[in-house]
């Protein structure tokens, strides 16, 4: 099954981000949005989920679709603990049945225990440093009974070991139901580690100049590998 954009125009105050843009995602994939600054990439995330709407053309697909958003910045609720801002999301009702609160907590403890902060699960987000709000984030993006999950550069300005660790936590998580992922990125590497399609998006109004589709379970995934390294290579002479 696929998600389709199809002749998407879009502008602000004149400037035309969005001219006849189509573009098709496959279902229950990890597909990455590289593109220069500007291009468009959160607008491409914001008209998929909603958030605005196109000046013209159509969505195909994502009628229902229900969506989790990862930002940049983890925007947790201040007031609740790590496992009361995982519990929030969940649903209290399942198939016309109540959820106990025990059955919430328990739940909530699983995705901590995935994103190994099982000791800091009665902390409030003003104890944790940056990296372990986001971990909280991709957690409880994936605590939601959501169909898609949208990222937006969630992992920008972090160091290099933690933005791994992040990798490997959220990858962890998206073996378990492999939910459809779209991802906005400025990292290279990021893209190749994760994704199982490349989208690299030109200066607006954008369009679609490289569509590489990445082979391989992402657990076994080598960056340095030759193939890898190639398809690197193509898309920094593209950018």
């Amino acid at each position: 099954m696929s998600l389709n954009l199809k002749n998407i125009c879009k502008s602000f105050n004149g400037k035309q981000i969005y001219d006849n843009f189509c573009m098709d995602i496959t279902e229950g994939t990890i597909s990455c949005i590289l593109g220069p600054s500007g291009c468009g990439k959160t607008t491409l995330l914001n008209i998929i989920c909603g958030i605005i709407a196109p000046d013209s053309g159509t969505l195909e697909g994502f009628a229902n679709k229900k969506f989790s958003y990862i930002f940049q910045e983890p925007r947790l609720l201040p007031w609740k603990s790590v496992r009361e801002n995982i519990e929030f999301v969940l649903d209290s009702v399942n198939n016309g049945e109540k959820v106990s609160a025990r059955q919430r907590k328990k739940e909530a403890d699983k995705l901590i225990k995935r994103v190994e902060l099982e000791e800091f699960a009665n902390y409030y987000p003003s104890q944790l440093s940056g990296g372990m709000k986001q971990r909280v984030s991709i957690a409880r993006a994936f605590a939601a009974t959501s169909d898609i999950i949208l990222m937006d550069e969630p992992l920008n300005g972090l160091d290099i070991n933690l933005k791994h660790g992040m990798l490997k936590w959220f990858s962890q998580l998206w073996q378990q139901d492999k939910r459809t992922v779209i991802f906005v990125t400025h990292d290279i590497d990021d893209a190749l580690i994760l994704g199982s399609d490349i989208y690299l998006l030109s200066k607006a109004p954008a369009q679609i100049t490289m569509h590489q589709k990445i082979t391989g379970p992402i657990q076994e995934r080598n960056i340095e590998s030759s193939e890898v390294a190639a398809i690197k290579k193509q898309i920094q002479n593209l950018l």
